[in-house]
């Protein structure tokens, strides 16, 4: 058997919530809260909340960034596995970066991001139009690869 001498980029996506890259990013802690029942989850949108240092997952507020750090937290619901957190848990906000999210629709290089404020969940548009019902997010769009429904991509945010 040989040994693998290469490796190409869009074979190695990474975990949701990861850095894609050394490039200048911004990341700072909060504390997580739920939105109603929507508990608080890596590679989610977070918007400003009414309290100072908190953030809440989706939500009406300004957008501050994606939860990131998927390593830094025993994330497991009765023993299974999931990127979901307790709620109140201090966790890393990134608002400017490349990141690794799961898009609930198909995405392509270029595509701008929008999410649903009712659970954090990001998608993938064309345009603003195209997004109807879910709330863009301003500066930010999908870069370098083609990915289906629910994969990873690298979504980057300035």
């Amino acid at each position: 058997m040989t040994l693998q001498k290469k490796v190409y980029q869009q074979q190695t996506i990474g975990v949701i919530g990861e850095l894609a890259d050394t490039s200048s990013k911004c990341v700072t802690p909060y504390v997580l809260k739920a939105n109603a029942d929507v508990l608080p989850a890596i590679g989610r949108v977070f918007t400003a909340s009414e309290n100072d240092g908190e953030l809440t997952v989706g939500g009406e507020g300004a957008f501050v960034g994606v939860a990131i750090g998927p390593k830094n937290f025993t994330c497991s619901t009765d023993l299974a596995p999931s990127l979901d957190l307790a709620d109140g848990v201090v966790g890393e906000i990134c608002s400017q970066g490349h990141i690794y999210v799961a898009s609930e629709t198909e995405v392509k290089p270029n595509y701008i991001a929008a999410f649903d404020p009712a659970n954090g969940k990001i998608s993938a548009f064309v345009n603003a139009e195209a997004a109807s019902g879910k709330t863009v997010i301003a500066n930010a769009k999908f870069i370098l690869i083609s990915a289906e429904a629910g994969q990873a991509a690298i979504l980057e945010l300035k």
